[in-house]
């Protein structure tokens, strides 16, 4: 049994608050709940506890996940620190593929050079731009797509940033509003992803897919009006024809981008065939793009949007 001011007691609370925090926590914390350096010390020497920074532990045997990893490299920054940039975007879900080293933002203007994370100083940094994503601190989805301008290139950028807005992580307009509170002369990332909002403000529409971003991205330095976006097709007395990517009505003009995944299949391929003959019967011309054609031949697609136009 453990009496209220025990050593069991003040282990249960340390447990809590790094079981808050993905299983690590800070010599701070520790000393908090009654446990003193010393102990902390010695019990990374006997291997219940592992240092994972200066003034930062782990749980001993605990899984080494990246996310704990993310945790650990907060907890070990100048107060406050969110993960940001890159290493928020993926906690975000915005991007999957998990780059190194963690980045980090902070406050805080000096700081000693250490290997490990990256970490970023922000003179407009605000409590209110940090928030507890499943244990980590990480920058708001908002605040995320426009630091990633800083240190991601244009391609990346602008495929996060439609992924947040298919996650309806945020607005076009929240982005805007963001960007309006922190652009300043010298201030990275705002430079690389204001135009890109602005676009998407003047479209007024969110993609689906990513194959729909790259076929966006295309044809939207044509000198033609954008298509509209998942267009619905009716017969004359109402009936529901389908639906298409996108669509140039003007023109009576149809696109479907296909990608192997959700095309391919012989229910998916043969649903396709059935709209776009009906699309035929009703006067419609239905263009069909591969990944492969706007990824290797992005000039082709713009003929063919060009002679839709024009011819």
């Amino acid at each position: 049994m453990w009496h209220g001011g025990g050593m069991a007691s003040r282990d249960i609370l340390l447990a809590r608050s790094a079981r808050r925090q993905r299983g690590v926590f800070t010599l701070a914390q520790a000393d908090a709940c009654g446990i003193p350096q010393r102990t902390v010390e010695h019990r990374v020497s006997v291997g219940l506890y592992e240092a994972m920074h200066p003034c930062v532990y782990g749980y001993a045997g605990a899984e080494p996940t990246w996310e704990r990893d993310v945790a650990a490299a907060v907890l070990s920054t100048a107060q406050p620190a969110a993960a940001s940039h890159r290493t928020a975007a993926v906690l975000w879900g915005m991007m999957s593929r998990r780059s190194e080293p963690i980045e980090i933002v902070t406050t805080r203007h000096r700081r000693p050079k250490r290997s490990g994370p990256t970490v970023h100083e922000s003179k407009d940094l605000l409590t209110s731009d940090i928030v507890n994503l499943d244990g980590i601190p990480v920058t708001t989805a908002v605040r995320t797509i426009v630091d990633l301008g800083a240190s991601a290139p244009p391609w990346l950028v602008e495929r996060c940033l439609d992924s947040g807005l298919r996650r309806n992580l945020f607005t076009a307009w929240q982005v805007r509003c963001f960007i309006a509170r922190v652009a300043r002369p010298g201030r990275t990332g705002v430079g690389t992803i204001r135009p890109l909002v602005m676009d998407r403000i003047a479209w007024g529409s969110i993609t689906e897919s990513d194959l729909e971003d790259l076929f966006r991205a295309v044809v939207s330095h044509l000198p033609y009006p954008m298509p509209d976006l998942q267009f619905k097709l009716f017969e004359p007395d109402g009936e529901f024809v389908g639906r298409f990517d996108f669509a140039y009505p003007a023109r009576t003009a149809l696109i479907e981008t296909d990608s192997e995944r959700w095309h391919m299949d012989p229910r998916s391929f043969q649903r396709d065939r059935e709209k776009q003959n009906r699309a035929h019967a009703l006067g419609w011309t239905v263009y069909r793009f591969t990944w492969h054609q706007l990824v290797d031949d992005p000039a082709s697609v713009r003929r063919i949007i060009t002679a839709i136009w024009t011819d």
